[in-house]
């Protein structure tokens, strides 16, 4: 999974007060849109990253950038070379920049709390946008555009908006996160969530219940 991505997972399960999925998968949170690495240098409001793949990145901050650092908000003058930041926003891949609408400074027990999650991904939870239901089988795009399939029973407990749902009630297009475990190389889920289209003007992110699995907020 690329480290991007899981700048994604993070800001939907570990960062409550930033962003959250809205149409087609983007962010506020889009499926890993999004930048976390170790600042190397800092020029006014840009910051240069340098992620686990050695790959460099510019990310650009403005007034309208959201900065928390020891989970309280914090300025561009918070940051500092050396600090593990996770920053979102517009990404051009080619360009190897991100306009940051958020930008989080993480502590070393978060950043293992997101290791942790992303060797957990696909074994113990996974999220992603479903694109086929057949029968008792969701095929979802995850965050890394790879595709999975989630296994339901009658065991599975679904959910959206923290209210029980049916099956019958989740359709292609949704966007899911799912807690369960592995069996026999098929991921079987014991609760499946259906998480809320962001609408334009939202800017918090789903309550925790609907996230992966309930890690804490970083230090």
């Amino acid at each position: 999974m690329k480290i991007r991505t899981l700048a994604f997972l993070v800001l939907l399960g570990l960062l409550p007060s930033a962003y959250a999925w809205q149409q087609g998968g983007q962010w506020g949170a889009p499926f890993g849109r999004g930048v976390l690495g170790t600042v190397t240098a800092i020029s006014g409001n840009e910051f240069t990253v340098k992620n686990e793949q050695g790959e460099t990145w510019k990310v650009e901050t403005g007034p309208n950038t959201r900065f928390m650092k020891d989970r309280q908000p914090a300025a561009a003058s918070d940051v500092h070379v050396g600090d593990v930041i996770m920053a979102g926003g517009e990404l051009d891949e080619q360009a190897h920049t991100v306009g940051a609408a958020f930008l989080g400074v993480l502590g070393p027990e978060a950043v293992q709390r997101m290791k942790q999650m992303q060797a957990d991904f696909g074994k113990t939870w996974l999220a992603g946008k479903i694109t086929a239901i057949n029968d008792l089988t969701l095929t979802v795009q995850r965050p890394d555009k790879k595709t999975q399939t989630i296994t339901v029973n009658e065991n599975t407990s679904f959910q959206k908006h923290r209210e029980s749902i049916t099956l019958a009630d989740i359709k292609v297009g949704d966007m899911v996160t799912a807690r369960g475990a592995l069996q026999n190389g098929n991921f079987v889920a014991s609760v499946l969530n259906v998480m809320e289209p962001r609408r334009p003007g939202q800017g918090s992110a789903p309550a925790s219940g609907n996230g992966p699995p309930s890690p804490q907020q970083p230090q």
